[in-house]
């Protein structure tokens, strides 16, 4: 049973942290820091989990996943009720506190979700919890751009080396809206089928969005709307942060397959069992037809430095000790894992 109970800390967390949200004042301040105190230290102490496990109840582990968008709706509920007794720096900490939520939990599990692009429950599940965010194109983008492009140059979401993490998140998100806007135009086009129809999931995932928008302003006041969209910023910046530590400065060939070598891994236990073991992304890449339970963890794939949470605020936080760190990853990775043309490659850059 432990092994289905790991699975269960993100709805817990989310549980724990309506609670707080409902106690008002600083509480969501205790409820932030202790959470990511937790996963940073928690990675530390518990080291990694490299187990692979055969699960006879899959109906529980998909249940961890869509019980996150009640529980993020109750969330932001719970802050339209109470946001405008707060003060100024309790404001500030349920924007962070449902920013990290909904970056962990809506864009994660939403990640997760809208890869299992022909099941109509998870995409109806993984598409809303992507529109929570104001980022419902990335499951266009991700699944039809990233997973094609991952290490060339046109990959919206590979970072380049010694490129900035600001910059990053610019060019990022502007080619994710224009690849995303391109991939469903030729998708209809193919079906003959009019862009300006209802069937184009690139407007229909912004409408989504545009709805939460509206009905948060109609049922809330104009406080509760600015935490709302200031929170779905901070978990824009959670996401393309993780983007741009998972590839950073890695390169493939054009033509060759996706390998466990083109993504940073990480296999710490903490980090695992919260993001529903995204930390396993070379698996992730190289089989991401998987469901999250079947990926494995690839001891010998190429490291990140800390764990994922770790990494994500020294990158966003001290991006030039972040950058000096990878020198060191990168030149270990061109001398152990990158392929004769991958390195004749990297010499001309």
């Amino acid at each position: 049973m432990l092994k289905y109970l790991k699975f269960s800390l993100a709805p817990v967390s989310l549980i724990i942290s309506i609670y707080f949200a409902l106690l008002g004042g600083n509480y969501i301040w205790y409820f932030f820091i202790g959470f990511t105190t937790l996963i940073i230290i928690g990675d530390i102490i518990a080291g990694d989990d490299l187990s692979v496990h055969d699960y006879n109840y899959p109906f529980l582990l998909n249940f961890m996943l869509y019980v996150n968008l009640p529980l993020l709706i109750i969330l932001i509920g719970v802050m339209i009720y109470v946001i405008d007794t707060q003060s100024i720096f309790s404001f500030i900490g349920y924007c962070l506190t449902i920013g990290l939520m909904l970056g962990a939990f809506a864009v994660n599990v939403g990640h997760e979700l809208t890869h299992r692009k022909n099941k109509k429950v998870a995409m109806f599940f993984g598409n809303w919890l992507q529109a929570l965010c104001w980022d419902n194109v990335f499951a266009i983008e991700h699944v039809y751009g990233h997973h094609k492009h991952v290490g060339l140059p046109e990959d919206a979401a590979t970072a380049r080396r010694n490129e900035g993490i600001f910059s990053f998140m610019f060019r990022s998100t502007y080619n994710e809206y224009k690849n995303a806007f391109m991939i469903e135009k030729n998708r209809l086009s193919r079906k003959k089928i009019s862009f300006l129809s209802f069937k184009n999931k690139f407007i229909i995932g912004i409408l989504r969005s545009i709805f939460i928008t509206i009905f948060i302003f109609l049922i809330g006041s104009i406080n509760a709307l600015v935490c709302y969209l200031i929170s779905a910023f901070i978990s824009k910046i959670l996401l393309e942060t993780i983007n741009y530590v998972e590839h950073y400065g890695l390169v493939r060939i054009h033509g060759k397959p996706v390998r466990p070598r083109h993504s940073w891994n990480s296999n710490t236990f903490i980090s695992s069992a919260f993001t529903f073991n995204l930390t396993r992304h070379s698996a992730h890449h190289e089989k991401a037809h998987l469901p999250y339970w079947k990926l494995t963890p690839y001891e010998n794939a190429p490291k990140m430095p800390f764990g994922y949470l770790a990494t994500f605020f020294v990158a966003l936080l001290f991006p030039w000790f972040y950058r000096k760190i990878m020198d060191v990853k990168l030149k270990d990775w061109y001398a152990n894992f990158a392929s004769d043309e991958e390195k004749k490659l990297i010499s001309n850059i």
